[in-house]
């Protein structure tokens, strides 16, 4: 099945909208060209289908779609849009409302509105990484959840092996800045290679370190760290599969 197919194909320039968005509360705001007839996400006309179950829900109810993907149609015909549904100020005063579920607006490769709906969890969105000076320090602030202030640990855990290793961080607000060494991950390494995710820690709860309101995609093979060492062993911070920050520690060959 080609895109076109599958996203409903290219719809007729008159129905093409200027800005498409999911704001702040979940609501799909639409605006058209002046010389259309003016209609927004309220509209009843709007509706939305989920591209793997076929399921139809009107646009007035985007709190009822469940995790996927929905192409937005009117009178029987896809939406065209000209907007990206990428704005970064947007998407970080979205990700400022505690919620477990994101809904993004954006526009297909064939130029049609779809949203994409997923589950989510508060973790911590990474600015920021220094890696010098036998220490990695990380700054970002809390997406979708609540404020917190206090004292905080910048906790690595392996995922194999060591104990868990801590730093000095803070939260103020929804800003985070912490600190870890790596001395000490370094010295608890058993074998070739061990890998460390890497948590804010606030009273118990730990929030997962990742970059993910960008729209930069296969960050693990486009975003390279400066790698430090600590006798033969290279230390190294990187994104997963999943944009998640982490930290790879791998024992180098002695040179002949």
């Amino acid at each position: 099945m080609s895109i076109g197919i599958r996203y409903g194909g290219i719809p007729r320039a008159k129905e093409r909208a200027v800005t498409s968005r999911v704001d702040d509360d979940d609501t799909l705001r639409i605006e058209w060209p002046e010389s259309a007839h003016g209609i927004d996400g309220s509209d009843p006309g709007i509706i939305l289908r989920h591209v793997e179950t076929g399921e139809e829900c009107e646009a007035t109810n985007l709190k009822a779609l469940s995790a996927g993907i929905w192409m937005a149609s009117r009178g029987g015909e896809p939406i065209a849009t000209d907007d990206p549904g990428f704005s970064l100020d947007d998407l970080w005063s979205y990700a400022e409302t505690p919620r477990n579920r994101e809904i993004r607006a954006f526009r297909t490769s064939v130029g049609t509105l779809g949203l994409r709906v997923r589950e989510v969890e508060p973790y911590v969105e990474v600015i920021r990484v220094i890696a010098e000076d036998g220490v990695i320090e990380v700054e970002g602030a809390v997406a979708y959840g609540e404020p917190i202030r206090g004292a905080a640990k910048l906790v690595a855990v392996a995922r194999r092996g060591p104990e868990p290793v801590s730093g000095p961080a803070n939260f103020q607000g929804r800003w985070f800045d912490g600190g870890i060494e790596i001395a000490p991950m370094a010295e608890a390494q058993v074998r070739r290679r061990v890998f460390w995710d890497l948590y804010a820690e606030f009273s118990g709860t730990r929030l997962p370190l990742a970059t993910r309101l960008d729209d930069i995609t296969d960050k693990k093979t486009k975003i390279r760290f400066p790698a430090q060492r600590v006798g033969q062993v290279r230390v190294r911070p990187y994104y997963t599969e999943t944009d998640s920050l982490a930290v790879a520690l791998s024992v180098e060959e002695e040179s002949s």
